[in-house]
C-alpha cells in the first residue's frame, strides 16, 4: 500500500521497486511527483532496527506529535495558553489528524509538519523580524515540494495570503534587503518557479486518472467534509464509516465564515483584536485557496489531498472567535461570548472523540477490512518469507500486494519479487505473440509463486481474470492453488504455484 512506497528506497533501493529516478545510486524520486525525502529520513532507522510495523509507523506518529506541538506554540504565542490548550485538545483527537498520521497514507505527515513550521515561522517573523526565519520558511517550501509536488498548493496559497493580509510586512521585508540582494532574490524566485513548472506541468498535461474530469464542485466539497471528519479514511480502510458523525467540519467551516463576516462589519478599536482578526482571515484565505486549487486540478480529489486543509478551519475559527471576544467591552458580553465559543469547542471535541472512538472500535468489533488493508497480510508475508526462496520468482498479480510483501521480506527474497499487475491488467489487449513473450518473462522455467486477491476482493478485477485465463490457455504452465488466506470469515488472498517445465520435457 501507499504507506510502504518509500521502504525500498529507504533500504538503499537494491532493486527498482518504487524508484522513479536516481542520482547515481541514491534514490531521488520514488514516483514522478513524490521525492525520496521520507526514505532518506527512515534510512538510518531501518538500518538500526530493521523494517517492521513499529519502525514504519512510530516515526510518523512522533512527527505528527511534533506537528501538534508546533501548532500549540503558534496558538499560545498569539491566543494565550487557555485558547491554545483547548485548540490542542481538539487537534489531538481530530480524526483528520489521527487516522492518516498512524498510516501516513498519502503521505501527509511531513506535509503537515512543514505546513506547521511555515506558519509558526511566519508569525514569529511578524512578532520579531529576523531574516533567518524567512530563510527557514524557504527551506520548508523546498522540502515540502520535494516531498510531494502538490505542496505547491500550500506555497501559492501562503504567498497570496500574506500578500492580501500582511502587505506591510512584505514591504518591510523587501526594503530590508540591499538592492543587489533584491535582484538575486527575484532571479532565485524565477528559477524556483521555473523548476516547479518543469516538474509539475508534465504531470498536469499527461497524467489523467479515470473520472478525473467528472468530479464537480459538489463532489469535491463532499470529499473535503468526509476527509476532515475521518469518514473517508474509515471507509477506505474498513469499507464502512458506520457510527461516525460526518457533519462537524461542515459546521466548523460555516461558523468560521459567519465569524469572518461578523469581524468584517464589527467596528474594532482594539489593536490586539484587529491583529487577531487579520490572522483569522489569513487562515481562512489559505484554506479557501488550497481547496480551489484542488477543485481545478483534475488529478486531485483523494482524502490525502484534502488533508492539506487541516487544521486551517479550526485555526480560522479560533483566531476569529478570539478577535470578537477581545473586542467585546463589557464583562457580561464577554461571558456570553465565552459560553457560546466554549459550547462550540466542547461540541467539536465531543464529536472528534466520538468519531475517533468509532474508528478505533472497528479494530475490536469489526473483522471486515478493505482487502488492501487487511491484517491478514502479515500471515501471507510470513508464508511467503518461509517458502519464497523455493521458487524462482514471487509475483503479485494485482495492485496493493507487492509493496507490502516486498517491504516485509528478507533482502535475499526481495530480489525475486516482482509487481506484475500492469502486465496482467492489459494482457487481454495484447496479441498472442506479445502475450507469449510477456508470460515467458513472468513465468521462467521452474516454480513461480503467484499472489492474487480472492474473487470480489480485487483492486482491478481484470488482473485476476487475465492471470487465470493465461494459465488455462497455456498447457506448458502447470498451476495449482497452494493456499487461501482468510480473515474474519472472508477469503482475502490466494497463492498459486505455477511451474513451467524445461523445453523438451
Amino acid at each position: 500500500m501507499d504507506e510502504l512506497d518509500f521502504v525500498n528506497a529507504a533500504q538503499g533501493a537494491p532493486d527498482n521497486t518504487m524508484i522513479h529516478m536516481r542520482l547515481g545510486s541514491v534514490p531521488l524520486f520514488i514516483m514522478p511527483y513524490l521525492g525520496a525525502l521520507k526514505a532518506w529520513i527512515y534510512a538510518p532507522i531501518f538500518g538500526l532496527f530493521g523494517v517492521s510495523a513499529l519502525t514504519i509507523r512510530l516515526p510518523a506518529i512522533l512527527i505528527a506529535a511534533a506537528t501538534l506541538l508546533i501548532f500549540y506554540q503558534l496558538m499560545r504565542a498569539k491566543l494565550g495558553p487557555v485558547w491554545a490548550t483547548i485548540g490542542l485538545w481538539i487537534m489531538m483527537v481530530d480524526p483528520a489528524n489521527l487516522f492518516p498520521s498512524r498510516l501516513d497514507w498519502g503521505p501527509t505527515v511531513l506535509m503537515h509538519f512543514f505546513q506547521a513550521a511555515i506558519l509558526a515561522l511566519w508569525f514569529s517573523y511578524r512578532n520579531k523580524p529576523e531574516l533567518w526565519k524567512i530563510g527557514l520558511i524557504l527551506i520548508c517550501f523546498g522540502l515540502g515540494f520535494f516531498d510531494k509536488f502538490n505542496f505547491i498548493w500550500l506555497v501559492l496559497a501562503f504567498l497570496i495570503g500574506i500578500s492580501l493580509c500582511y502587505p506591510d510586512n512584505l514591504k518591510h521585508l523587501w526594503v530590508s534587503f540591499p538592492r543587489f540582494a533584491r535582484r538575486m532574490a527575484l532571479i532565485t524566485v524565477l528559477i524556483v518557479l521555473g523548476a516547479m513548472l518543469y516538474f509539475t506541468l508534465p504531470l498536469l498535461l499527461h497524467f489523467h486518472p479515470p473520472r478525473a474530469h467528472t468530479a464537480g464542485l459538489e463532489v469535491k466539497w463532499n470529499g473535503l467534509v468526509t476527509t476532515l471528519s475521518g469518514v473517508a479514511v474509515a471507509r477506505f480502510i474498513f469499507g464502512s464509516s458506520s457510527g461516525m458523525i460526518p457533519f462537524a467540519p461542515f459546521w466548523l467551516i460555516v461558523t468560521g465564515c459567519y465569524l469572518a463576516f461578523a469581524c468584517l462589519f464589527f467596528p474594532m478599536s482594539n489593536d490586539e483584536a484587529r491583529e487577531t482578526r487579520k490572522d483569522g482571515f489569513f487562515f481562512l484565505v489559505i484554506g479557501l485557496l488550497i481547496f480551489l486549487q484542488i477543485v481545478i486540478t483534475p488529478q486531485a480529489g483523494g482524502p490525502h489531498h484534502y488533508s492539506m486543509i487541516f487544521p486551517l478551519p479550526l485555526l480560522a475559527f479560533a483566531f476569529l472567535a478570539k478577535s470578537l471576544y477581545t473586542q467585546l467591552a463589557t464583562e457580561n458580553l464577554r461571558r456570553l461570548a465565552a459560553l457560546l465559543f466554549g459550547a462550540a469547542a466542547v461540541s467539536l471535541l465531543v464529536v472528534n472523540v466520538h468519531n475517533t472512538a468509532g474508528y478505533l472500535s472497528h479494530f475490536r468489533t469489526n473483522s471486515h477490512y478493505s482487502p488492501r488493508w487487511s491484517p491478514e497480510i502479515y500471515t501471507l508475508s510470513r508464508y511467503v518469507n518461509e517458502h519464497g526462496l523455493e521458487a524462482k520468482s514471487v509475483i503479485s498479480v494485482d495492485w496493493g500486494l507487492h509493496n507490502q510483501l516486498h517491504a516485509l521480506a528478507p533482502k535475499k527474497l526481495r530480489q525475486r519479487m516482482h509487481d506484475c499487475w500492469p502486465m496482467f491488467k492489459n494482457l487481454a489487449n495484447q496479441n498472442q505473440e506479445r502475450q507469449a513473450v510477456k508470460l515467458n518473462y513472468v513465468f521462467p522455467e521452474g516454480k513461480t509463486l503467484a499472489l492474487a486477491f480472492a474473487p470480489s476482493k480485487e483492486t482491478f478485477p481484470e488482473t485476476r481474470q487475465n492471470f487465470l485465463a493465461s494459465l488455462a490457455a497455456r498447457p506448458e504452465l502447470k498451476s495449482r492453488l497452494v493456499r487461501e488466506f482468510w480473515s474474519g470469515g472472508e477469503k482475502i488472498y490466494e497463492l498459486y504455484e505455477v511451474v513451467r517445465s524445461p523445453h523438451g520435457t
